[in-house]
């Protein structure tokens, strides 16, 4: 699978393509590899919970990068408003920017649906409730302040509601004991071929 495909109501003005940018430590071929081996992964996390498709959801995307999950996630539900927060200044992904971001949920249609936010993860308190927090690889660049991250999300997620993290977790017992304090563990999906390092968890709140 691609990534994000531009929505039916994108006007047909330009032809640019979304830039989701380069992981750092990777190139731009294998960054667009991992995220269309991602993509799949998360419409399957997004399918296994209990809110259809159309549903008018809100969704909070964690560290959101040039916003390649929050297009997945306006993909995915028709309806869902989706808010992506990132400092823009982390090193994790070349160049990343508030702007950049903004552009790609425009190019692909979703710009009324998709907005993003310069946020600190450990500073952030949202006014209002979500329920879907989704990230990719984002926690993992934080070293053991992840630990607190961690608690900051569940601080913020309220019962009925559900978080999608997708990590490569290198301390996996520590990782995932700490979460399951937090939350539910209801799936751990790895990827069908390759990027095996990687994890997407299934977590719900209460």
């Amino acid at each position: 699978m691609s990534s994000p495909r531009p929505s039916s109501s994108r006007e047909k003005t330009s032809l640019k393509e979304p830039d989701f940018g380069t992981y750092h430590h990777s190139t731009p071929a294998a960054s667009r590899r991992i995220r269309d081996a991602v993509k799949p992964m998360f419409a399957d996390a997004f399918a296994s919970l209990p809110f259809p498709r159309d549903d008018e959801l809100k969704i909070l995307d964690v560290g959101c990068g040039l916003g390649f999950l929050s297009c997945v996630g306006a993909e995915f539900y028709t309806r869902a408003q989706i808010t992506g927060i990132d400092t823009f200044e982390h090193d994790s992904l070349r160049g990343s920017s508030l702007e950049r971001a903004r552009g790609n949920a425009r190019v692909l249609g979703f710009s009324d649906r998709v907005d993003f936010e310069r946020k600190d993860v450990f500073t952030f308190t949202p006014d209002e409730r979500f329920d879907i927090f989704v990230s990719n690889l984002v926690f993992h660049n934080l070293g053991r302040r992840r630990f607190e991250a961690y608690s900051r999300l569940s601080s913020w997620a309220q019962a009925g509601s559900f978080v999608l993290m997708g990590e490569l977790f290198f301390s996996p017992k520590a990782d995932l004991d700490r979460l399951s304090k937090q939350f539910r563990i209801m799936e751990r999906i790895k990827p069908k071929t390759g990027f095996r390092e990687y994890t997407l968890v299934v977590m719900a709140k209460g």
